[in-house]
């Protein structure tokens, strides 16, 4: 390229900044984010708007038509007038919501344009080279990292490859793999109400003994559940904690843990635990766990129509822990019968923690080895997943498209194992996230 660059001269920053934050907004009428974010946790995956000009203004020259480039990116309008605008609305108390006036950018897909090739070997999660796809330009994308390889692979060169067929046959796979994982499970997870859909999570907290008092303290920073007020109030009495669900933020109990330091939740002791008691406990292997709060979806009436039928809608509930929701006897059990198998099949994840790296958390409380990262649920959840998977693995016919399907299904199991550990936490808007608190 001999010419000059239309991103050397010229980049509409504040459209773009506007833009990529409207992309990862989460609208309240639902998730409006773009699938590839779906596909599969990475560190950081950039924003499709800023990752198409980046390519396009690469590769146009310096005296392009800039209001076409707008118009390729897909912003169709005035991104920062209208964020302005809904800041002013915001700040007198007025919600506006999405006034832009045209779809999110990352939605409009330009007319391909193949300007050229375009090479980006450290691709991370596929942004730009995705983006380089739907511009129709001819696109190498690579990663040293052998799960980015793998998502790039899924975000566009499979799709590319087979087409429809795809998606049809791995929902058939799909449904193979929960035919045969779900009998695996019976019992394991009690059975809901009449009227629940699914359950959305089961919150566990770790937990220490108070060395003042010797009750069972549950830690964490906030009891928090949802943005409406939902939280949790414990309970302390005879040496364990009791939680009960409430709805407003002032009827919380205060968290039980800040900086490091844990706080007895027992009104005749209420001290300070010090951080090096607790990571003490954990690499003893004292530091428990107990379920808090489960999460469901339940169906409810909302209204009716004129003709006098039933409107129904899908709303988010919380219920403390109940005496049957405790399995973790026939957990233990199947995890018995299981681990010998799983362990000779190299399913069971017994290699340690490296102790070479930035993070010592894992092992400053109590989890040297990677399957200590998982509470017994959570790893016979994890191993059955696994063994099921290798199973129809074996089995496949082996033909190209399923190896790709099969791509799929192993990227959804591996992003169960992120959202369902000792290290995952419950965000309080849009459900479980990748740290803190367990979930399963």
């Amino acid at each position: 390229m001999s010419k000059r660059r239309l991103i050397e001269d010229w980049l509409p920053i504040a459209a773009l900044s506007a833009e990529a934050t409207r992309e990862r907004r989460i609208a309240m009428a639902g998730n409006v984010l773009p699938p590839t974010t779906y596909l599969h946790v990475w560190f950081a995956r950039r924003p499709l708007v800023a990752s198409r000009a980046a390519v396009l203004g690469s590769l146009l020259e310096t005296g392009a038509d800039r209001e076409q480039f707008l118009h390729d990116l897909g912003i169709h309008g005035d991104p920062v007038a209208a964020m302005e605008q809904m800041r002013a609305a915001t700040a007198q108390g007025v919600r506006l919501g999405e006034s832009y006036g045209y779809p999110r950018a990352w939605r409009f897909t330009p007319e391909p344009q193949n300007l050229g090739s375009v090479l980006d070997p450290t691709s991370g999660g596929g942004s730009i080279p995705l983006e380089s796809v739907r511009l129709g330009c001819d696109t190498l994308a690579n990663d040293l990292n052998p799960v980015a390889a793998l998502i790039l692979k899924a975000t566009f060169e499979l799709p590319l490859q087979f087409g429809p067929q795809l998606k049809r046959r791995y929902e058939e796979l799909a449904a193979e793999f929960m035919g045969r994982a779900e009998p695996h499970f019976e019992g394991v997870f009690p059975k809901e109400r009449e009227g629940v859909l699914t359950v959305d999570g089961y919150l566990w907290a770790r937990t220490v003994t108070c060395p003042y008092c010797g009750g069972v303290v549950p830690l964490s920073p906030n009891w928090k559940l949802s943005g409406a007020g939902h939280g949790v109030r414990l309970v302390p009495e005879d040496g364990q904690v009791r939680f009960e669900i409430v709805e407003r933020e002032a009827d919380h109990s205060p968290g039980t843990v800040k900086g490091g330091d844990g706080t007895c939740p027992f009104p005749e002791c209420r001290r300070t635990i010090d951080g090096d008691e607790i990571k003490a406990q954990a690499q003893a292997g004292r530091m428990g766990h107990q379920l808090y709060c489960v999460v469901y979806k339940e169906q409810r009436i909302k209204g009716y129509t004129k003709a006098g039928k039933p409107k129904y809608e899908k709303v988010r509930g919380f219920r403390a822990p109940r005496p049957e929701d405790d399995v973790d006897a026939l957990v233990q059990q199947k995890l018995a019968e299981k681990l010998p198998l799983w362990q000779a099949r190299n399913i069971v994840p017994d290699e340690e923690y490296p102790r070479d790296t930035n993070d010592a958390r894992p092992i400053n409380y109590g989890m040297p080895l990677w399957r200590d990262l998982f509470n017994r649920r959570q790893l016979f959840g994890h191993c059955v997943s696994v063994e099921v998977f290798q199973d129809i693995a074996n089995e496949c016919s082996k033909t190209e498209l399923d190896k790709a399907a099969m791509a799929y299904l192993g990227l959804a199991i591996d992003k169960v194992v992120n959202y369902n550990s000792l290290l995952s936490r419950w965000d309080t808007y849009s459900g479980p996230r990748n740290s803190d608190q367990a979930i399963s």
